[in-house]
């Protein structure tokens, strides 16, 4: 028989602590590779951005080149049409000419003007004319290059010839008469910064004419050492008369701020102190595990015992009769913000005052819980004893708000009160008032619908400004009343007004309002499916056809008017 192994079961028990280090094991591989993706992704995040930036700031600078560029075509096209209109006129030409021609920063060294096909100026400002008698850059030459073409603003290439650059017009008669040709000297060695203002501040840079070339460097910031650019760099041209400018750029620096060029290291280190602290955490969570397991079974109890405290305790806040006023119906429902929070701060309420006065009321108390509840508790008691005592709405509303302004812990809510009063003759009117409530809806019986009552100011925190208004009501008329979880939400979970308006206007007006209360209810689960954060309480009241008690009829024989005045 063969033997057992002596520490079989053994090592099978401590098959768990073998296998459960490589669980802090996967948490550090696991959490390294997301931190090194995450520093790679910030690496191509920053390399784009600085792309993108230096593209931007190139466009600027190109664009500025394009703005300058005109300094220099504005003077000279003008001076061509002065020379036209003044018949070649050489104190005019001078004249024109005065303020563009001298040491930088004016835009040329010197000027002449030629008669078109001829190599001798007509005038001349600033040093002495060296254009040659024949060839491309002879005044003959340039002239028909001019006349030639449609853009007849030309730029000359004479940077071989002493660093220059020509510029060149002729008027704009047909056939052409003048030619007007200038002259800028540049700097000597190109490699000398010349700009540190905007858009140039950041970037270092290398301006050529047509083609990135050496003998073509007009000007750059960087030594002839460091040129052509090989680095990061962007490129843009721009229109320079018959010409092309090639801007060349690349940062100084780096474009971006200081933390994104530096983010995707601080990734690296964050990630592996994270991925230590995680490993060495999921092995002090796997010893706490057990305890956690045992400690919610006694949570779980605690949770039920406390559910069926919250529920009791909601239960004794709302009542379990209402009364309507007479031949009336009323019904009212409460949906609270979810399983785990059934005390919430709305309430509702409908009761008889006395013989002629019935009251409604729904409200909303800031906050939940226990607090809640004792506020909410507070405000429902004294709606009941001030309305018995009470000769208007408002009078009842500012009861509330003494008796919240009394209490210690500062709170407020939201209150909606009306008397429902019926006359001798029978007929029943409203006498409403908002401390800072959603306005109730009245759909009268033929099918009209509109919000009644004056807003007033939140009950508990200053002096409330409170309005009584009157509505008169016949038989058929519903008014429904609602907290704001109906209508108050983020974004589009609201149930915008115009929805309740909208369903209100299409019910039949005649079924129970128990039904029509029923269908308020998927307005608002269509918005939020997957609950709301607030409660809701919705009142719907009817009213019906009272009947009149014998007291309040009139005596046999007397006067209906007069009985109805005194």
């Amino acid at each position: 028989m063969p033997s057992v192994p002596p520490d079989s079961r053994s090592a099978g028990e401590r098959g768990p602590q073998r296998r459960w280090p490589l669980l802090p094991l996967a948490v550090l591989v696991g959490s390294l590779i997301i931190f090194a993706a995450l520093s790679i992704a910030s690496w191509t995040m920053y390399d784009q951005a600085e792309n993108r930036l230096l593209e931007e700031s190139t466009g600027e600078a190109s664009q500025v080149l394009t703005v300058a560029v005109g300094g220099f075509k504005a003077p000279i096209e003008a001076a061509a049409t002065v020379a036209q209109i003044s018949d070649g006129d050489p104190d005019a030409f001078r004249a024109a000419m005065a303020d563009q021609v001298g040491p930088a920063p004016r835009p040329f060294t010197w000027a002449a003007l030629f008669r078109v096909g001829e190599s001798e100026p007509v005038a001349t400002i600033g040093p002495a004319v060296d254009l040659p008698v024949d060839g491309p850059t002879s005044a003959p030459a340039i002239a028909a290059s001019a006349s030639a073409t449609d853009a007849p603003f030309l730029v000359i290439d004479r940077l071989s010839s002493g660093r220059r650059l020509g510029y060149a017009a002729v008027d704009q008669g047909s056939p052409a008469e003048y030619l007007v040709y200038a002259e800028r000297q540049l700097n000597a060695d190109p490699n000398v910064r010349t700009r540190t203002d905007e858009p140039f501040a950041r970037l270092n840079y290398a301006i050529y004419l047509n083609s990135e070339q050496p003998d073509k460097l007009i000007s750059s910031s960087l030594p002839a050492s460091q040129l052509p650019i090989d680095a990061r760099r962007a490129s843009a041209s721009s229109d320079f008369g018959d010409q092309q400018l090639l801007l060349v750029t690349t940062p100084i620096g780096q474009l971006t701020s200081w933390l994104f060029a530096n983010l995707w290291w601080m990734v690296a280190l964050v990630g592996l102190i994270v991925s230590v602290g995680a490993a060495w955490l999921t092995r002090s969570l796997s010893k706490r595990r057990e305890e956690a397991l045992a400690l919610a079974d006694d949570n779980a109890r605690l949770y039920d015992e406390q559910r069926h405290i919250a529920e009791t305790l909601q239960l004794s806040l709302l009542p379990q009769v209402l009364v309507p006023p007479p031949g009336g119906h009323v019904t009212a429902r409460y949906w609270p913000a979810g399983e785990a929070s059934l005390i919430g701060g709305d309430f509702y309420d409908a009761f008889q005052v006395d013989d002629k006065r019935w009251a409604v009321v729904i409200g909303d108390v800031c906050g939940k819980g226990i607090d809640a509840a004792a506020i909410t508790g507070l405000v429902r008691h004294t709606v009941r004893a001030s309305a018995r005592n009470a000769d208007s709405a408002s009078e009842v509303l500012r009861d509330v708000h003494r008796a919240l302004s009394d209490h210690q812990p500062s709170t407020f809510c939201t209150v909606c009160f009306f008397y429902v009063t019926v006359a001798e003759d029978g007929s029943q009117s409203m006498t409403i008032a908002l401390g800072g409530h959603p306005s109730p809806v009245l759909r009268s019986a033929g099918g009209a619908v509109r919000e009644i009552g004056e807003p007033g100011s939140l009950l508990g925190i200053f002096d409330p400004v409170l309005i009584d208004t009157i509505v008169p009501v016949s038989p058929g008329d519903t008014v429904v009343l609602y907290t704001d979880g109906l209508t108050d939400a983020p974004a589009n979970q609201a149930v915008p007004i115009e929805e309740l308006l909208a369903l209100l206007g299409g019910e039949e007006g005649d079924e129970p309002v128990e039904l029509l209360a029923d269908s308020i209810r998927p307005l608002k689960r269509r918005r939020r499916p997957s609950g709301s954060a607030d409660d809701t309480a919705i009142v719907v009241l009817r009213f019906g056809v009272p009947s009149i008690p014998d007291e309040m009829r009139p005596r046999e024989g007397a006067d209906v008017t007069e009985s109805a005045s005194v």
